[in-house]
């Protein structure tokens, strides 16, 4: 932290794309602590600028793309008051100790983040009459005995475009005032998090190694939501990572199946659990850059790449309509449309008409023993979207959808980087089906390289958190 208690601002840039990330002081605000024993190091109420607002646009256009923007056949899916997962900064023990160097070592883990409301209508006011948040710990241990997890909100209006904030300072007691945002408006928020050992788990406390164990946290903020329509409830959901495995550590080796072993040899390299504040170049230089050969492939997931992106929606935000549940019904079980949910997410994303189309093409090509046809005319997200249970936890909640601009990707990493990279779907069925899609690969990449290293699944659909595999010609 800055002298004095400051704020200290860290920004980051990486080729076209920037990535900001605040920390500022403890503040004691709106929190799911008792009054005045607040703990979680909340964001200042201080008028300091914001990250620049293109790249709040930019996250105004993540939310409403996974929603297909704001009607499709008469439906506005989005609410008319969105909040945006925001920009976050997570302090570990290990970044916090080896900064302050004492023998007083912090075992906590602190994550805040600073959201936006938009209000996406021209003309109307819209009201917050009530803001709330909900945290979900996981972690490869029992940990609730030993940990005690705050939630604190902080309203941050005096950054707002709008009315000024009815209040001068931040309230104390947990109550949030309600707010006015005009048509087209913002207004901010901060949110904290804050994990400390509490009085049971002393020896946690003074050895730090149950926190070790604490993955990720998933994060529910909801909000009420009132004007000409009445008052409505809605939700963000964010997915946080906890935990950061060493970059340095070599990769490991990984079985490809088959004939494969003897063409080429596949390294499945570890992260932490990617969400949406990560920089998906950044990611690959810092993970996966260090074990780079000549002459490496780099094969990339396409569910984490559009984890990145922002790509998933919880079935909270979805409303599925009389259509969603009627064409669901015609698809086998497995399918990730066969639910009212999943229908409805690609059909905001693709139109009812396109999905009512390949619907009944579908169905006609059944009858000649064509399979397939569905997907052929949904479109590439139809393939590519998993419901949920799809990916790993937590986004075993969400529905999540393909990735955007692969091949932008493949291009942005062989630019900065140097590594050639393609965007595979894979999945633990692969071996038996034969089937891999290759989404993007740049330039020089073999497919049937791609296709006898990958079938195999190398990279897990389980727990194993290594959405990036290595791929290795071996030395003449």
């Amino acid at each position: 932290d800055a002298p004095g208690g400051g704020r200290r601002y860290i920004a980051r840039r990486s080729g076209a794309s920037e990535s900001w990330a605040l920390k500022s002081p403890r503040n004691k605000a709106q929190c799911s602590s008792p009054q005045g024993q607040c703990q979680c190091r909340c964001a200042s109420p201080s008028t300091a600028n914001t990250a620049p607002l293109d790249l709040w646009d930019a996250q105004v256009e993540d939310v409403m793309a996974v929603y297909g923007g704001l009607k499709r056949w008469g439906r506005t899916q989005a609410p008319k008051l969105i909040l945006t997962r925001g920009k976050w900064s997570i302090t570990t023990p290990r970044e916090t100790n080896s900064r302050a160097g004492s023998a007083d070592r912090s075992v906590e883990i602190v994550a805040s983040g600073r959201l936006m409301f938009k209000n996406l209508t021209a003309g109307k006011e819209l009201f917050i009459p009530r803001v709330w948040c909900k945290a979900t710990v996981l972690s490869e241990e029992r940990v609730d005995q030993c940990f005690q997890v705050d939630t604190c909100i902080t309203p941050r209006h005096d950054l707002s475009d709008g009315y000024p904030s009815p209040d001068s300072h931040p309230r104390k007691d947990g109550y949030w005032s309600t707010y006015i945002v005009k048509g087209g408006g913002r207004t901010f928020v901060d949110v904290a998090v804050t994990i400390t050992p509490t009085s049971t788990g002393q020896l946690t406390r003074r050895r730090g190694d149950g926190v070790e164990k604490i993955t990720s946290c998933c994060l529910e903020v909801g909000y009420e939501c009132y004007g000409p329509d009445g008052i409505s409830q809605h939700s963000q959901h964010i997915a946080l990572p906890l935990k950061f495995p060493d970059a340095s550590l070599e990769p490991k080796r990984v079985a490809t199946g088959g004939a494969a072993d003897s063409a080429c040899e596949a390294f499945a390299i570890p992260t932490h659990l990617l969400y949406h504040g990560d920089d998906p170049v950044s990611v690959i230089e810092k993970y996966v850059k260090p074990h780079v050969q000549p002459g490496d492939v780099l094969a990339v997931a396409e569910t984490p790449l559009a984890i990145m992106q922002g790509r998933y929606r919880h079935p909270a935000t979805i409303r599925p309509s009389w259509l969603a549940k009627l064409l669901c019904r015609c698809f086998h079980p497995t399918s990730s449309v066969a639910t009212a949910c999943g229908m409805q997410a690609l059909m905001d994303i693709v139109g009812s008409v396109r999905i009512i189309a390949a619907v009944v093409a579908g169905i006609v090509a059944k009858v000649f023993r064509v399979a397939g046809m569905f997907y052929r005319i949904a479109g590439d997200q139809a393939g590519l979207m998993d419901d949920i249970t799809g990916t790993i936890a937590p986004y075993d909640k969400f529905i999540c959808l393909g990735p955007q601009h692969c091949e932008k990707f493949v291009e942005d990493v062989g630019t900065t980087l140097g590594i050639d990279t393609a965007v595979v779907d894979v999945n633990d069925l692969s071996k038996e089906t034969k089937m891999l899609t290759i989404l993007a690969k740049a330039r020089g990449v073999d497919s049937d390289c791609l296709h006898k290293a990958l079938l195999a699944n190398p990279a897990g659909n389980a727990d194993q958190q290594t959405p990036f595999v290595l791929i290795r010609q071996p030395k003449a």
